[in-house]
């Protein structure tokens, strides 16, 4: 190949950024309603968005969960420094996220550790939040809780009218609180931000911190058509 480039670039490069550029553009100006939507309950896009415009996103570790919060934050964020996007494919169990983001912290204790997860992940690890709490470890947890396995409804019709077996319940900011970290549910758009910050000061303080944003039975991903 370098032979017969003789040296010399192909040329492409400025078209090539220029066209990345334009279906950037086209891309997020589809979404952007989603990812600034001041509806209740709250956008899962618009929590997404808003820890991304938060947060120093350099000094930032962050993971997704399996299920919905995986396909919701990883066409948005926009890691801006190696290893600091922990993402791992297509899925693995429910509930995976929280032990990455305590090894981060313990691996990274300058920056800031944060889990993304949903309601059906926190019933299968949500206890080891208390493992935080007891091994202070200060990591930001940010829990998209619907009430529902929300990206199930479709597939488990009959179970869902007959045994409600996609319906979730529980208030787990009052758990966090419980084992001694900091918790707050947040369920309008204009506290998202403030509650992040608090959130923060918090982890800084050596405190364990757990925001339960109230969402939207969100199924609309961001998905490069087949």
């Amino acid at each position: 190949v370098r032979d017969r480039l003789k040296g010399k670039p192909r040329g492409r490069t400025a078209a090539v950024t220029a066209e990345i550029s334009r279906l950037k553009a086209e891309w997020l100006a589809q979404w952007m309603p989603r990812l600034t939507a001041k509806s209740t309950p709250l956008s899962p896009y618009r929590v997404i968005h808003d820890l991304l415009h938060t947060v120093d996103v350099a000094n930032t570790i962050i993971t997704h969960d399996a299920g919905s919060p995986r396909d919701q934050i990883s066409p948005f964020w926009e890691p801006i420094a190696p290893l600091t996007y922990i993402g791992w494919g297509k899925t693995t169990q429910l509930g995976y996220g929280l032990g990455l983001a305590m090894g981060a912290k313990l691996a990274q204790p300058d920056k800031l550790c944060v889990n993304v997860w949903g309601d059906a992940a926190i019933g299968f690890t949500g206890m080891d939040f208390e493992t935080a709490v007891r091994e202070r470890i200060p990591i930001l947890s940010v829990l998209l809780n619907n009430f529902s396995m929300a990206i199930e409804l479709k597939v488990m019709a009959t179970a869902t009218e007959k045994y409600r077996s996609t319906d979730i319940s529980g208030n787990y900011a009052d758990m966090a609180k419980a084992f001694g970290g900091w918790g707050e549910r947040v369920t309008a758009p204009d506290d998202i931000v403030p509650a992040i910050k608090r959130a923060i000061a918090k982890t800084r303080e050596g405190t364990p911190a757990l925001l339960e944003f109230i969402t939207e039975k969100a199924t609309d991903f961001s998905m490069y058509p087949a």
